[in-house]
């Protein structure tokens, strides 16, 4: 829908920023730009963003713990 709007926007010359989309490291708890993380996790159909590979780490060894599941 966005993507929609910025085109009809564009044909006037109008421009729509679109929002930065974010995410917490669930290890750290660091806010992270979706767009620019460079570790990313896929766990049950969900992807998960973290600040360095050693948070990538300590999540993909227990995701359960970070997620609540315990």
């Amino acid at each position: 829908m966005r993507k929609k709007l910025r085109d009809i926007l564009g044909r006037f010359g109008l421009h729509l920023e679109l929002e930065q989309k974010t995410a917490f490291d669930l290890v750290c708890g660091m806010e992270l730009s979706v767009e620019k993380a460079k570790h990313v996790s896929e766990y049950g159909g969900e992807m998960y963003y973290f600040c360095s590979e050693s948070c990538k780490g300590h999540f993909e060894s227990d995701p359960q713990k970070y997620l609540g599941g315990n």
